[in-house]
């Protein structure tokens, strides 16, 4: 090796001469060359492996996605001396080559001599069974008005192509929405009302969450805010990773802060929790003051961040350039709300209101055609839970701006085929598009609408019955794919935490409306074995992103990135008490085998839960108090046909109502004990498309085996023997399952931690 100057000269001279071809148009894959013309050796780091891999290999946006400008770094090294550049690489997205075998009739109904839109979007089946939402060009345009009643067929284009669509429009006078009582059949109780028992896993992950916080640097969280406001920054640390002064997307792990604080209050009652939220939120209101008085900004913004990308997003700017504005404000909305909820903190809702109003000012003046394409745009149009912040805000303030705001907020590429009855969910990106549900059922609880039930029960549906993997978390990659198609996408980049998150969100306000244990059947299976899993076991703050579901697979846990999934994971870990119980007028409903006491102060009644650490079959509950109603207590999915109930030693009758609630109505006295006997057995759950790949599961908990291995382990199991190919242990995870055979060690997937581990096996191959 030369002088150090020398290998300078070398490196600098490579990087100089290499020529990768037009960047600006990449459609086919890049050769990246692993040396230098004289000699420098060169490594490549892509920015979105999704798009360009790190050895060249380029997957091009599928249409309608944007095309994507992906940073390619290389390292440059020669002797002792490296250096870096970044390489600019716009993919092109693909041609609209789209191969129709159906387009699914749309009916619309219209009032006489009012205008109304025509939708964006029409779901199509393609050629290759694939079923999606398409935009429409509408011959008339996308907003039509008929003079006289009765029906008539407007006519258009799938957009980008020349294949015809229709649309029949029923006009009549006095076209009346359809509405629905709003009032809940069942209430959760208040956070202060339910404990969590010490000495299990769900107590021990909220001890560390609220660890963690008490840490945090309140000045940094305030950092991008003071100043993107001009104001003094008090010489805190910068922000990192998707919060840090550079990022588009800073501001948001603020409003997830705001949220985790006021739960953590709600659920602990800590006192020094509470200064924190109280110091914020007074912090923010100076922020939003700030920016009142510079040129530029409209009365009531608040951000970490300047009005720039808004403007952007309105002129069709795609991701990366832009990041997802309305998501970063929805978390400080959805931070707001929720320290003027719990908390009590009345600032919190006057800068919400200010926030709110500048919102409706902001959208109201653009036309449906802009609204509707921001909203189907990939990353840049994603709004997480505006709409439903937005109605939360008019239930409280009754501005009828509000809930204008939270109804242009509409998203035709979601709604049209969820009012349709139709899962056109493939390829949506998931977590772009399930807080949008929790908003339209968020509508419907301000305003009777019974289509935004609707569509929130039906997309429920369609997620928890084709799009789920056994853990309770969906999606591969961020994003939905086809119904059913499970075993065909388990990669390291499954199950987004994000999604779980919202999903268990949706089904405890769904549940609300409709006790039914098929609800908290799916609240369990991914509370248990993805959100208890998602969490760090140090005190860190760290979450999973992806939760991996290929084989040797291992967890990655986010404690300075700031992503999306750290945000949702400051807050998940003070919400397992929120659906445990239920109650209405006359029954309290036990929905969740948690350890935990119920104080239910309205009856001056104590409920005690105990569940056996080795056998989630065995559960006691305790009265303490006198009282005359119903207790509903969910029969689990995961029973098998050996189950037995006691009250004072007694044997009862177990059998359950239509909802799948065992239900035991009597005049409780102080001191009445019931004991459950759920039969808790090992049993396999299998992906719909692959047959042949399973997961071990005992009773609620998914079970992971501890294997370095990188294909899947197979293993002979057949559903009515595994006892025999199994043997229980207890040790330092609770419980374990070893198969004999190949001496594998099974355990709950929340007790792994770095260890490799598989959620699927190869079940009965051939020749093994």
């Amino acid at each position: 090796m030369g002088s150090v100057k020398e290998e300078e000269r070398i490196v600098i001279q490579d990087m100089e001469a290499l020529y990768l071809g037009n960047l600006a148009t990449v459609e086919f894959d890049l050769r990246l060359p692993r040396e230098g013309k004289n000699g420098s050796k060169i490594s490549w780091i892509s920015g979105d492996s999704r798009f360009l891999q790190d050895d060249g290999t380029v997957n091009r946006p599928k249409y309608g996605i944007g095309t994507r400008t992906v940073p390619l770094r290389a390292t440059f090294r020669y002797g002792g001396c490296s250096k870096e550049k970044v390489y600019n690489v716009t993919i092109l997205e693909e041609e609209n080559r789209i191969r129709v075998s159906r387009i699914y009739p749309i009916r619309l109904k219209a009032d006489v001599g009012k205008p109304f839109y025509l939708p964006a979007v029409a779901v199509v089946e393609t050629a290759e069974g694939e079923i999606i939402s398409h935009a429409v060009d509408w011959e008339p345009g996308e907003e039509y008005t008929m003079d006289e009643p009765g029906p008539i067929m407007v006519k258009g284009v799938l957009k980008d192509t020349a294949i015809p669509v229709s649309a029949e429009v029923w006009a009549a006078a006095g076209q009346d929405r359809e509405t629905m009582d709003t009032i809940p059949a069942v209430h959760g109780f208040p956070a202060v009302a339910v404990a969590l028992k010490e000495g299990t896993a769900f107590k021990a992950a909220q001890d560390r969450s609220l660890a963690f916080l008490k840490k945090v640097n309140d000045d940094q969280m305030l950092y991008n805010f003071r100043a993107a406001a001009g104001l003094d920054t008090r010489d805190a640390p910068e922000m990192t990773g998707w919060d840090s002064p550079g990022c588009l997307l800073r501001g948001h792990t603020t409003g997830h802060y705001l949220s985790a604080l006021a739960l953590c209050y709600a659920a602990s009652g800590d006192e020094d929790i509470k200064r924190k939220a109280e110091y914020m939120i007074a912090s923010l209101e100076e922020c939003q003051h700030a920016f009142a008085g510079q040129p530029g900004f409209d009365a009531g913004f608040l951000s970490g961040y300047s009005e720039e990308q808004f403007d952007l997003l309105e002129k069709f700017t795609r991701y990366p350039e832009i990041w997802a504005p309305y998501y970063t404000l929805h978390k400080i909305f959805a931070g707001l709300l929720d320290c003027y909820r719990l908390l009590g903190i009345h600032t919190a809702l006057k800068i919400a209101d200010q926030l709110g109003d500048w919102v409706y000012r902001r959208l109201n003046r653009l036309p449906n055609r802009v609204l509707k394409t921001m909203w189907g745009m990939y990353i840049a149009g994603e709004f997480g839970g505006m709409n439903e912040s937005l109605a939360e805000l008019y239930s409280i303030t009754r501005k009828s701006e509000h809930l204008a705001a939270a109804n242009l907020f509409d998203n035709d590429r979601l709604f049209v085929p969820l009012r349709a009855g139709i899962d056109a969910l493939g390829g949506l990106h998931a977590n772009q598009h399930i807080p949008q549900v929790i908003g339209s059922l968020k509508i419907f609880q301000a305003t009777g609408e019974k289509a935004y039930y609707d569509m929130s029960r039906f997309f429920w549906q369609a997620v928890t019955g084709a799009h789920i993997y056994s853990i309770g978390g969906t999606g591969e990659g961020e994003m939905f794919r086809q119904p059913g198609k499970i075993g065909e996408f388990l990669s390291e980049k499954t199950a987004e935490t994000c999604a779980s998150y919202n999903m268990l969100k949706l089904t405890k306000e769904l549940f609300a409306y409709h006790p039914a244990a098929e609800y908290m059947d799916y609240y369990e299976r991914t509370m248990f074995n993805h959100i208890l899993a998602s969490c760090d076991h140090q005190p860190t703050g760290g979450s999973t992103y992806f939760m991996p579901l290929a084989p040797g697979g291992t967890k990655s846990f986010d404690v300075t990135g700031n992503t999306c999934c750290h945000g949702t994971g400051l807050e998940n870990h003070f919400k397992y008490a929120e659906a445990i119980y239920h109650y209405d007028k006359s029954a309290l409903y036990v929905n969740l085998l948690v350890p935990s006491t119920l104080h239910w102060r309205e009856r001056q009644m104590k409920l005690t839960l105990d569940v056996e650490p080795q056998d989630p079959g065995k559960a006691a509950l305790r009265m303490e108090g006198t009282g005359d109603f119903a207790l509903k207590i969910r029969r689990p999915y995961w029973a098998g046909p050996e189950c037995r109930m006691e009250i004072n030693g007694k044997p009862a009758n177990m059998a359950d109502d239509p909802t799948g609630y065992i239900c035991i109505s009597r005049d409780w006295q102080d001191g009445d004990e019931i004991k459950l006997f759920f039969d808790c057995r090992l049993r396999l759950e299998t992906a719909p498309d692959r047959e042949e790949l399973a997961s071990l599961a005992y009773g609620p908990y998914i079970l992971a085996a501890l294997s370095d291995a990188n294909d899947y382990l197979q293993l002979q199991l057949h559903e009515d023997d595994l006892m025999r190919s199994f043997t229980k242990e207890i040790g330092q995870h609770g419980f374990a399952f070893r198969y004999t055979l190949k001496d594998l060690l099974f355990i709950p997937l929340a007790s792994v931690f770095h260890e490799r581990y598989h959620v699927y096996i190869e079940r009965n191959p051939m020749g093994s």
